[in-house]
Formats: structure tokens, C-alpha cells, sequence
């Protein structure tokens, strides 16, 4: 996949965020003030987010909250969900997985509240920063599946499949950034930031192709319904806008 990012946003510090015990990650370049022109990060009391300097003035920036509800409300379809059907969670309900495309968690917490034992790879630094900040903040009352999602990787998946052969896994899970298709209504925020800020993965092939060494049992590759497969998969699982290709190992 592409080389880590180069060029990335600053960080400005609240006064009160040391006295919350926020940490403050490193490789940023901290300023006093926001810049008048494209994203930033901020490390307040509340946390580390992400803001846009172009955004309205009440736009409160975004944010990983792992206690919000969010995680137990995506799980609750349980073992008939699309995704927990793509992974076969029904006849193999404890899978060891590798998210190898983190972003902003989602997904790696829906399968540990499924009962998945997860390991996630994140290569962009911003969207690993706000994970580490979602994951330290969510230790104030764990919930129960946050054991299950024990490592958090800053690394290009591609290349730490590589370079890491002995690592095995039963599913490897692939959510690809590729460009969204067109639609009328307008992307949601944290969509169009993420487009923004990490662009589209080109070389995804690159990954499939170590993804299918390693898994012991499946790949899994997350999909917009209509979009054309990476390669020709085993067997698919259709959700409403969604798609799960399946590449059996």
C-alpha cells in the first residue's frame, strides 16, 4: 500500500489537556493557534479530535468515542448481521481476525463485541492517533470486548504481512478507501474527511494478495455494493449498500 504520510496536520494543545492526563501524541507539530487554512488536530480535556479549519463555526471536529453506544448498537444483529455472515461467526463463533485497515474502528469494534479476537493495522498517523486517544479514553470503563481488540498496529498492512509470516490469523479483513460512488445525498462527515484526508487506496491488490497467505481460513473484503470486485471471490454476502467478498484460503 502507499508509503505512510509525510505531510501532516498540527496539533494544537489546550491548557487543560495535561490536567485530564491526556496524552499527547508525538510527530506533530504543535502551534498555538489553528491554522486558517486545512485540517488540524486539537488535545483538549475531552480528548483528542480532528477539525477542518474551513468547517462551520459550530462544528464540533471528529472524534472517536468507543463508550458512546455506537459499538453495541452495530453488534446488536448479532450472528445475522452481513458482517458477522461474511466471517461465518455462526460456525466458528471466536475467530482470531486482522483489521487491516483500521481507520476509524468501527468495524474492529463491532467484531470484538462479536467475539472476535482482534488485531488492527493502521498506517495514516492521524487516524492511528485518534484511535490510541479512542482506546486510552475507553480504559475509564472498559467495556467487556475491549479485551478482545488487544493490538493496535501503526504500520502499512501490505508490509507488515511481509515482513511478519509466523503472525497467523483465521480471517484477514480488508475495508479498502476507494472512491465512493455517486450519490445524491452527501456523504456523511467523517467519510468525506477520511476521503480527504487519506485519499483512495490504489493498491489494493498488493494487499489481497498477502492477505490470502496469511488468513488460514478466509479474506473477507468490504465492498460498495456495485463496485467491481478486487478479484473474482468464492462467494459474496450482500448487505443494503454494502458488499463482503469472500476469498476462501
Amino acid at each position: 500500500m502507499n508509503p505512510l504520510p509525510v505531510d501532516l496536520p498540527p496539533l494544537v494543545v489546550d491548557d487543560d489537556s495535561a490536567s485530564e492526563g491526556v496524552a499527547i501524541p508525538t510527530g506533530f507539530e504543535t502551534v498555538a493557534q489553528p491554522p486558517e487554512d486545512g485540517f488540524y488536530l486539537r488535545a483538549s480535556a475531552d480528548g483528542l479530535t480532528l477539525h477542518h479549519a474551513q468547517a462551520p463555526a459550530r462544528d464540533r471536529g471528529l472524534r472517536i468515542d468507543l463508550l458512546d453506544g455506537s459499538v453495541e448498537r452495530r453488534a446488536a444483529g448479532g450472528r445475522q448481521s452481513p458482517l458477522a455472515r461474511a466471517l461465518g461467526l455462526r460456525r466458528h463463533p471466536r475467530p482470531r481476525v486482522l483489521d487491516t485497515t483500521c481507520g476509524l474502528g468501527r468495524d474492529s469494534a463491532t467484531l470484538a463485541a462479536l467475539g472476535c479476537s482482534v488485531v488492527s493495522i493502521e498506517r495514516h498517523a492521524v487516524l492511528f492517533a485518534l484511535l490510541e486517544d479512542a482506546r486510552a479514553r475507553a480504559q475509564s470503563a472498559p467495556p467487556n470486548w475491549l479485551a478482545a481488540w488487544p493490538r493496535l498496529i501503526h504500520d502499512d498492512s501490505a508490509r507488515w504481512l511481509a515482513d511478519t509470516p509466523d503472525e497467523e490469523f483465521d480471517i484477514v479483513y480488508i475495508d479498502p478507501m476507494f472512491d465512493a460512488p455517486r450519490r445524491k445525498a452527501r456523504p456523511q462527515k467523517a467519510l468525506a474527511w477520511m476521503h480527504e484526508l487519506v485519499g483512495t487506496d490504489t493498491d489494493v491488490s498488493l494487499l489481497l494478495e498477502r492477505a490470502r497467505r496469511t488468513a488460514t481460513r478466509q479474506v473477507v473484503v468490504k465492498q460498495h455494493a456495485r463496485a467491481t470486485p478486487i478479484a473474482p471471490p468464492d462467494r459474496q454476502v450482500e448487505g443494503k449498500a454494502i458488499r463482503f467478498d469472500i476469498y476462501l484460503s
